[in-house]
This record gives C-alpha cells, structure tokens and sequence, in this order.
C-alpha cells in the first residue's frame, strides 16, 4: 500500500519536487520555491487522489485517506530546517486531531 502511495504522490509532483518515506508511515514532501498557497493547492490534489486510489483483489474494498501539514521556508517561526519540520509536523496532528483526511497549515495564507 505505501508502495502505491508513494508512487501516486511522486506523480503529482514536478521532477525536481522531491518526495521521501520519513518514519514508518509518513511522507515528506520537497517543493522548492513553491509559496504557501501553491504547495497547499499540490497538498489537496494529493489528498483527493489518494482517497480515489483504488486496489485490487482482496483489497479492492479498501479505502485509505491521508492528512498533511504544509509548512515552507522562510516563514513565520521558521528559520530552519528543524523549523519547517515542526512546524510541519504540528500542522499535520492539528489535521489529525480535527478529523483526518484534511490539508493543513499553522503559517498565515499570502494575500
């Protein structure tokens, strides 16, 4: 299954976007100079996929969502790389904890 998501997020990024496994079953993802707004419009567009992602075989009635949290560099209360991944990190329990299968952020949309 992770197999299958990865594959999914990697083909919703640009090719020199980055995606990487980081901890049992979390992703990463690397999207240089993409401002706040863009990178949570990629976000969604990843979460809906993945909710669409269908399996075959005994799995076929399985239906799996994801949450994320979308931080980027330089921001408010990140200087760091250590920062962003907090914060991050932050984001992505806050959507865990509000329900699940939801993009969030804890840094302030442009505009």
């Amino acid at each position: 299954m992770l197999v299958n998501v990865a594959g999914l997020v990697k083909r919703h990024l640009r090719s020199y976007d980055v995606a990487a496994r980081y901890g049992g079953e979390e992703f990463v993802g690397i999207l240089p100079e993409t401002p706040l707004d863009e990178a949570m419009v990629v976000a969604e567009r990843v979460r809906v996929a993945v909710q669409q992602l269908t399996f075959a075989h005994k799995l076929q009635t399985l239906k799996i969502t994801i949450s994320m949290g979308v931080a980027t560099y330089p921001g408010p209360g990140v200087d760091s790389i250590d920062d962003i991944i907090r914060v991050a990190d932050e984001a992505l329990y806050l959507a865990k904890s509000q329900g699940r299968n939801r993009v969030i952020t804890l840094q302030p949309m442009p505009g």
